[in-house]
């Protein structure tokens, strides 16, 4: 697997992690991925959730939201994959040395090994990966395709010469999954191989409820992957509140400066979107007038 690949294809596993979303969404903003938002004064913006997928009907959704986006005053992704980025991710998910097995311990790393060879991963990187990497490697589809959605998107913004900003850069990525505990990385990641088959069989639903605009739909196929092994409670606990709750109040600071001077269009994983916590309830409290623009 080529560095660039890799870290197109973990870092939309960051933002998707299939197996580890949340137990319960509540039925707030539900259905829907394209969305109006109104601030007083200001001109129209759209927010749109996307699905971190190389799918041919993912992509195929990219066309009727050209005028939206060529219309647009700035075009906010969740993140811009440059060549400072690529270089920055495969520098942090790598030991200098092959540590992971002895971290994972030797009678779990067979099966690991096994896992991420599927993924492509060489088998003289996968000894050095870094738990958290390793674990968004096994949380992404076997044979993704790229590019993505989000990565086609920002094409559409650049051909038509709209301004990109990206809402997050790639080591506030990097860092809500590699700050947590090494014991919640580590007994993950043994988790994500143990339940390797069901993760991906999980994929081809999702990408259903997404393709159907059921964003709530799309968290209870994720609630009903989750590992029902309480010993893994806490450890999904801490996932859940860095790789959502955390990054969607940091979504609403980034996007609210710019949402109140209107002419937004906004791209980021449908999961940001829905429930009391998502960024479209946390905008609605901050006084903007949301509804479904699909």
């Amino acid at each position: 697997m080529t560095g660039r690949r890799a870290f197109l294809l973990q870092a939309a596993a960051l933002v998707a992690a299939p197996a580890l979303a949340r137990a319960a969404v509540p039925a707030a903003f539900e259905r829907g991925l394209l969305w109006r938002v109104n601030v007083e004064g200001a001109p129209p913006s759209f927010l749109y959730g996307t699905l971190h997928s190389g799918d041919p009907r993912v992509l195929a959704r990219v066309e009727p939201l050209r005028p939206l986006i060529a219309a647009a005053r700035v075009f906010m992704p969740e993140l811009v994959t440059d060549a400072d980025a690529v270089n920055l991710y495969m520098a942090a998910s790598v030991y200098d040395s092959e540590d992971l097995p002895r971290r994972v311990g030797k009678a779990k790393w067979p099966r690991i090994a096994q896992a991420l060879a599927l993924h492509g991963v060489d088998a003289r990187v996968a000894p050095r990966l870094r738990p958290w990497a390793a674990l968004i490697t096994l949380l992404q589809p076997v044979a993704a395709r790229q590019p993505s959605l989000d990565e086609a998107l920002i094409d559409a913004a650049r051909a038509r010469r709209v301004p990109v900003q990206p809402i997050e850069q790639v080591q506030e990525q990097i860092d809500a999954i590699a700050l947590l505990p090494e014991d919640t990385q580590i007994a993950l990641l043994i988790d994500a191989s143990r339940r390797h088959d069901l993760i991906q069989a999980g994929v081809e639903p999702m990408t259903r409820a997404w393709l159907a605009g059921d964003i709530g739909e799309l968290a209870r196929i994720n609630s009903r992957l989750m590992s029902a092994e309480p010993a893994l409670k806490l450890h999904g606990q801490r996932f859940l509140q860095s790789l959502l709750g955390a990054r969607n109040a940091r979504f609403e600071q980034r996007l609210l400066p710019e949402l109140r001077q209107g002419g937004v269009f906004a791209a980021f994983g449908a999961s940001h979107l829905t429930g009391a916590d998502g960024v479209l309830s946390r905008l609605s409290v901050q006084g903007c007038t949301v509804e479904a623009a699909d």
